[in-house]
């Protein structure tokens, strides 16, 4: 930037334009464009059916802890609501950290020493 005298100002945010800098230059080497994605489609179709199979038998897992829980308190049919209901938050539950663990957007992380937080 200049100033009104025509004098050259150094810009106060520089060191944090070059730590985003780096940052990106970090990420634009992992980033491979000539990965084919119709590659990959056999990893997602398993990846789903890993998801589809957790939350699947969390429910009938759930579902007969309930039907359990009935048959030996006579209780028909709230066991097994409740053993449905805390099926179903169990699978839901399992699906969200499988799919956390393998989210991260870019496939890795970034290396320790550009992934620090910097103070504003």
């Amino acid at each position: 930037m200049t100033d009104s005298e025509g004098r050259e100002t150094p810009s106060t945010d520089t060191p944090d334009l070059d730590a985003l800098g780096k940052k990106l230059d970090a990420l634009k080497a992992k980033h491979d464009p000539s990965v084919d994605l119709t590659q990959t489609s056999g990893s997602n179709m398993a990846e789903g059916l890993k998801y589809a199979s957790e939350f699947s038998a969390a429910v009938l897992v759930g579902a007969a802890f309930g039907w359990g829980v009935d048959k030996l308190a006579g209780t028909s049919p709230f066991g097994l609501l409740v053993g449905l209901f805390l099926g179903l938050c169990a699978g839901i539950m399992n699906v969200v950290r499988a799919a956390h663990e393998g989210m991260d957007g870019s496939g890795e992380d970034l290396p320790p020493e550009l992934d620090e937080d910097e103070d504003a």
